[in-house]
């Protein structure tokens, strides 16, 4: 009885550890903004907003990001035109941004996609941005791309942001959070290479929800992809959508897995 008791505690504190590293490693990236709703006052001064990176497991923030992670940094503007962002130097790459015209902005962001690899070797468990290649012991191995967007509605709203931005996994919204108050559901279309990502996990929170890695909602996407998240509170959400498939033949033997990750933040007011 004791030995079974030993190996059951064992078992468990083996599970336990594996858990805990898997969150360690499943970092969520999104962005932040210090306005949502950037009023233009004159035409001389515009409006403006500064945008910056979350990278981990804290809402709003929590890790710093380096730059040299990122794979692209955009401005999307009501047309449709795609400006280039070059990241600030500041803390978790703090970014100022002008409006000279009104209607909803999408800013975008994607991380440059990489291999991670868990392994047990000598009793311990390694973790390595690295494929699984070579190596034995492998307790999982993926290949991930994360994607995050933020929606800003400067001095009014248009309809510009039902419009996919190109991201592998993409959360868009089908109604402006602007026109939204609490109690309210949220509709958003999640896609997978540009189609309905069917039966994909989404989670929602807002800030001041958890101090940890809760989120206040959570549900999946219908056989169309698409799922609606109920407003709970005022102030700033993020969404987050998650998807696994496993490797394609061509990488199978560098990984397991693929892993894609898509964020988007908004204000409901």
């Amino acid at each position: 009885m004791r030995n079974i008791k030993t190996g059951l505690i064992l078992n468990l504190s083996i599970a336990l550890s594996l858990s805990l590293s898997t969150l360690a490693f499943a970092h969520t990236f999104w962005l932040n903004a210090t306005e949502y709703f950037p009023e233009i006052y004159s035409p001389e001064y515009g409006a403006k907003t500064t945008v910056y990176f979350g990278w981990g497991h804290r809402y709003p923030v929590a890790d710093f990001l380096s730059a040299d992670k990122l794979s692209n940094f955009n401005l999307i503007t009501p047309t449709g035109e795609i400006k280039p962002i070059k990241p600030g130097n500041g803390g978790f790459l703090a970014t100022k941004l002008s409006f000279s015209e009104k209607g909803s902005y999408i800013v975008t962001a994607a991380l440059k996609s990489g291999f991670y690899t868990m392994y047990m070797e000598d009793g311990r468990i390694h973790h390595k941005s690295v494929p699984k290649t070579g190596l034995s012991g492998v307790i999982l191995s993926l290949h991930f791309e994360q994607y995050a967007k933020s929606l800003i509605n400067v001095d009014g709203a248009d309809s510009s942001f039902l419009k996919p931005v190109g991201h592998t996994l993409e959360i868009i919204p089908l109604t402006n959070p602007a026109d939204l108050k609490v109690g309210d559901y949220l509709s958003v279309q999640v896609l997978f290479k540009g189609r309905p990502a069917r039966f994909c996990p989404l989670y929602g929170t807002y800030a001041g929800f958890s101090t940890g890695d809760d989120f206040a909602y959570a549900t999946s996407a219908n056989g169309e992809g698409k799922a609606k998240i109920r407003i709970l509170h005022h102030g700033t959400w993020l969404l987050k959508a998650k998807k696994k498939n496993p490797a394609p033949d061509e990488l199978k033997d560098k990984c397991n897995d693929m892993s894609y990750t898509a964020t988007l933040t908004f204000e409901v007011k």
